[in-house]
């Protein structure tokens, strides 16, 4: 799972990088978070293993939209590659940045950013749709495949004009294959993040103000949080404990992306290694089996399946088989989130 902060200068977004990551701002904008699972800590007091692994996700922070236009065709590249934008919409006044519009306008602001965001993909087509254009006039090997590429672009063209985002436009399986590498902007997956000052800022008024069609909201404390997540363990509970905090950012913020992006867990457990895997909703147990090798998922024969709570109970995975909670399952089972899974395979 990939996801990047995106905003306007001075939304306060490299402040949310460092609540979540709990980086000190220095060095790479870039780190790889661990998932926060208690399923996997309860596991690692059964079976004490080698090692305990949670699932990781990429978190970004990127250069303020509009900050440096020289530099903003590499910032959009950027943004194609994440599978989701957090969008970090200012709340809180601020002397120390020079705000082309000072007051705080959470409409606005998305307003700004989708504006750009429709202009990047806009632009992305007019460059791409010149070639095809001259070759769908020559007899090529990949004449009838470019001038299905040519009629998708042009659709999508249109639709940006008029003011509309490619995620709305209804397209056949076949056209979201032809335009999957493209990364349009406008089709990703979003995430609002308000971000409120240390007291005050009401987030359930600055919600209503967010556009339809964007369903995951966020209020977080950005400054405060990021002085919470340099704590240690003792202090941070503490501090969140006084300002009414139930959950770290980063905690809150996993959640909401797992939401956004329809992911959950299953877990494999031993002694070497207890493991969260992360998977589509939805996805069977022959490509959660690929999700640990590709060499399980080809000698795929059966999964042995036990819920996270039977398995608990029990006190061990050969605890809960023997006390009758094991099912055998095959390719087409749907995995559901937090089931302890081991595959028998044969390659």
């Amino acid at each position: 799972m990939k996801t990047g902060f995106v905003g306007l200068p001075g939304s306060g977004k490299s402040t949310l990088f460092r609540a979540v990551t709990g980086s000190d701002g220095a060095g790479d904008p870039f780190r790889t978070v661990e998932v926060p699972d208690q399923r996997i800590n309860q596991l690692s007091e059964i079976y004490n293993p080698k090692k305990s692994t949670y699932a990781k996700f990429e978190c970004h922070d990127l250069p303020g939209i509009g900050l440096d236009d020289r530099h903003e065709a590499r910032l959009f590249a950027s943004m194609r590659q994440l599978e989701a934008l957090a969008l970090v919409v200012r709340c809180f006044e601020s002397d120390a940045y020079a705000y082309d519009r000072p007051e705080i306008d959470v409409a606005k602001d998305i307003e700004a950013l989708v504006s750009a965001f429709q202009f990047a993909d806009f632009m992305m087509i007019e460059n791409r749709a010149d070639k095809p254009e001259k070759q769908v006039l020559k007899p090529t090997k990949t004449q009838a495949q470019d001038q299905k590429e040519l009629a998708v672009l042009g659709k999508l063209k249109g639709v940006l004009e008029g003011g509309g985002l490619i995620d709305d436009v209804e397209l056949n399986a076949a056209e979201t294959e032809l335009i999957r590498g493209f990364g349009f902007l406008t089709q990703k997956p979003k995430l609002v993040i308000l971000d409120l000052p240390d007291e005050g800022g009401d987030g359930d008024s600055l919600r209503v103000q967010v556009p339809e069609g964007i369903d995951h909201v966020l209020a977080i404390r950005g400054a405060l949080e990021a002085e919470i997540a340099n704590l240690d363990a003792a202090d941070a509970a503490e501090f969140m404990a006084d300002y009414g905090i139930e959950r770290p950012a980063r905690d809150r913020l996993v959640g909401e992306l797992y939401g956004l992006l329809g992911l959950h867990s299953f877990l494999t457990v031993g002694e070497d290694e207890c493991r969260a895997w992360t998977i589509p909703q939805g996805a069977s147990a022959h490509d959660s089996a690929g999700a640990i090798h590709s060499d399980i998922q080809r000698g795929f024969i059966r999964a042995e399946v036990i819920p996270f709570d039977d398995l608990i109970a029990a006190g061990g995975f050969k605890e809960a088989k023997t006390g009758g909670h094991m099912r055998l399952e095959g390719k087409e089972y749907v995995v559901a989130d937090g089931e302890v899974i081991n595959f028998r395979f044969s390659v």
